[in-house]
């Protein structure tokens, strides 16, 4: 028996009428998908044409298992403009969706500073995490550290559920970067690590990372924590805009 089809208008400030509607199969949802996983992996395509020609396009990832068949795809509805002159602070949509092409999660990101930008500012980075029909699962918020790189995961109330925090030296060139992800009470529950590409990230933004899930997470704690990755990714791992 073929499950039915839900279709939604959402308004989702940023995006085209055709990046604004949800297609999903009634019985499609992300936490389904990553509830049984112990891991996942990442990979972001690489833009042969921004590589070339030094124009950047909308980032696209391909996610995997630990077998490595492809479970997800995930791809960047973002304004011509603002990639180009904001860089990796552009306001941005990511849409993640399965492999019928059903949207089972919206990531956005307004505009905002950086704690790399400077030294002192009270308007950090921070991604909604939306689940379909329009439910707001979870925020990332980047915290303000002079040396290491701090973020946290709330609930749409403000309730604490994990911090993320990444190391205070190291050499982003020739080595893998790992982010720890805690609970409440200070205990390890996932770790975010970013893999070294090779000479392929010396010619283009190419990050591929993988998410590792402890014992205890609930499968709505595995959506928050993978959305997760990719504020890192975009606030940590690809360069500053071209504009300051």
């Amino acid at each position: 028996m073929s499950s039915s089809v839900i279709t939604r208008e959402v308004q989702i400030p940023g995006i085209g009428p055709e990046d604004a509607t949800w297609t999903a199969a009634e019985d499609a949802a992300l936490e389904d998908v990553l509830e049984p996983l112990e891991a996942v992996r990442v990979h972001q395509h690489l833009d042969v044409v921004e590589v070339c020609l030094g124009w950047e396009r909308n980032n696209r990832y391909s996610v995997y298992n630990t077998t490595g068949e492809q479970i997800l795809y995930v791809y960047e509805a973002t304004q011509c403009y603002a990639r180009q002159c904001y860089g990796s602070l552009r306001e941005f949509t990511l849409i993640v969706t399965d492999n019928d092409d059903n949207r089972l999660l919206y990531l956005q990101r307004p505009l905002r500073c950086s704690s790399r930008c400077f030294y002192s500012c009270c308007c950090l980075q921070e991604m909604s995490i939306h689940t379909p029909p329009d439910s707001l699962l979870a925020l990332v918020k980047e915290r303000w550290s002079c040396c290491i790189p701090e973020y946290e995961l709330v609930t749409p109330e403000g309730s604490a559920l994990f911090q993320m925090e990444g190391s205070c030296f190291h050499c982003r060139c020739c080595c893998s970067i790992s982010f720890v992800v805690r609970n409440d009470s200070g205990v390890e529950v996932a770790t975010i690590r970013k893999e070294w590409g090779g000479c392929k990230e010396l010619i283009g933004a190419c990050n591929d990372f993988t998410i590792k899930y402890l014992n205890g997470l609930s499968s709505n704690d595995k959506v928050s924590i993978f959305a997760a990755a990719f504020l890192l990714d975009f606030n940590y791992f690809e360069r500053h805009g071209k504009c300051f």
